[in-house]
């Protein structure tokens, strides 16, 4: 079984494409957290947790729904983060957490692919993103095999704790606000952005969205804005968007 979180797309993308060759079942944490099913899976073939790096671990999310619930069946697990350069020390927690849940690591892999978080200014060019999809793809599918035959992962190095350790709880307590997200004359009021967020931070009012106070910063909401009509403060101005769709 797959089961990934995703807000640009890039995880979604690397889950379906191993969910695929390996013949498992897809599952989107995305939706289980929005509809609040906290219910207990069941699986007796290996876990497949896929997940993008926010500010050098998994999602805060993520990991509160993989906490929460209850995994029945196969204890066998593999973790693969999807990010923008490097996984950082996300394969430590990774470990902590199949401690925790008393699940045994099959493998951590990380797959560079194009950054998602607008908010940080970081996004790409189209052509820019194009390749660095093309050059993700090989390793993905290198991934999907070893899992189709349940074989190990080979064991990458460890990056370097400073992001993970350090930025992450500061990330958490400064920046992770949905307070800047402001919307345009541009928006024709289609409710995407309410329907994508995982934590149903957004309620549509008179055409337009609005903002609560619950946000994991997935950029699910601006980035995938069919209109781009969505605007974090001045961060985005100008930026181009990455979403990578989920039809």
């Amino acid at each position: 079984m797959v089961l990934f979180f995703s807000g640009t797309g890039n995880s979604r993308y690397a889950a379906k494409r191993i969910a695929e060759i390996s013949g498992d079942e897809l599952i989107s944490i995305n939706d289980k957290i929005k509809n609040k099913d906290y219910s207990d899976v069941r699986s007796d073939k290996a876990l497949v947790f896929v997940g993008p790096v926010y500010g050098g671990r998994f999602p805060r999310i993520m990991d509160d729904y993989i906490k929460r619930v209850r995994f029945i069946g196969s204890k066998n697990v593999y973790f693969i983060a999807t990010c923008a350069a490097t996984p950082w020390l996300t394969v430590s927690y990774a470990k902590k957490l199949c401690e925790e849940k008393k699940f045994s690591l099959r493998g951590f892999n990380s797959v560079v692919m194009p950054q998602g978080y607008i908010a940080g200014g970081g996004t790409q060019p189209k052509e820019v993103n194009d390749k660095v999809l093309a050059e993700a793809d090989p390793k993905i599918t290198a991934i999907a095999d070893k899992i189709r035959d349940n074989k190990s992962l080979a064991e990458e190095k460890p990056g370097s704790g400073f992001m993970s350790k350090i930025l992450n709880p500061i990330m958490y307590s400064v920046m992770i606000t949905a307070k800047p997200f402001a919307v345009t004359d541009k928006c024709s009021g289609c409710g995407k952005c309410a329907e994508r967020c995982p934590l149903n931070n957004i309620n549509i009012s008179n055409g337009r969205p609005f903002w609560g106070k619950d946000c994991t910063h997935c950029m699910a909401c601006i980035a995938g804005c069919p209109c781009e009509a969505i605007e974090y403060g001045k961060k985005t101005q100008g930026k181009p968007r990455y979403y990578l769709g989920d039809e």
